[in-house]
């Protein structure tokens, strides 16, 4: 059966998730692909991430990223867990989604999780890369003003 799989754009953005466990997953016919068993497994047609965190005024911004999926051919669409766990638009997007693709079978999760410690363990790093500021322009900026405060031959 061919599958979508939307993910969370600040985890492929920020945190650089490559979908390694929803892929092994897939491939192995765990966790919820494994409903897929009776139709020779589950055939990845395309990964994207959700629109990003759109505000309450745009959640139908994820309407074009999954109609590339629905286009070729899929049957199924997973919310990756990272939307599953992370996302305060999943509701919202699900409603516009099972809106316009009334034929499309949504489903919650991809891979397992692991321990409940794990889980939590997991949850906390990503909490803690996500909230981490990256160095921008604007600190380069303020560091050479200050650099050159401090250097009297400027």
């Amino acid at each position: 059966m061919r599958i979508g799989i939307i993910t969370c754009r600040n985890m492929t953005d920020d945190m650089g998730c490559s979908s390694l466990m929803c892929l092994d997953e897939s491939r192995a016919g765990k966790g919820e692909f494994a409903r897929y068993a009776e139709y020779g497994g589950a055939q990845i047609a395309g990964i994207i991430s959700c629109a990003g965190c759109p505000t309450v005024l745009a959640p139908e911004k994820i309407l074009r990223r999954v109609r590339t999926l629905v286009a070729s051919g899929v049957e199924a669409i997973h919310f990756g867990n990272c939307m599953e766990k992370l996302c305060p638009f999943k509701k919202k997007y699900e409603s516009i989604l099972r809106t316009e693709f009334p034929h499309i079978q949504f489903v919650h999760g991809t891979h397992e999780m692991g321990t409940d410690d794990q889980e939590e363990a997991l949850l906390h790093f990503v909490g803690e890369g996500l909230r981490q500021q990256p160095v921008s322009m604007a600190d380069l900026i303020i560091h050479l003003g200050k650099a050159g405060e401090d250097d009297p031959g400027r």
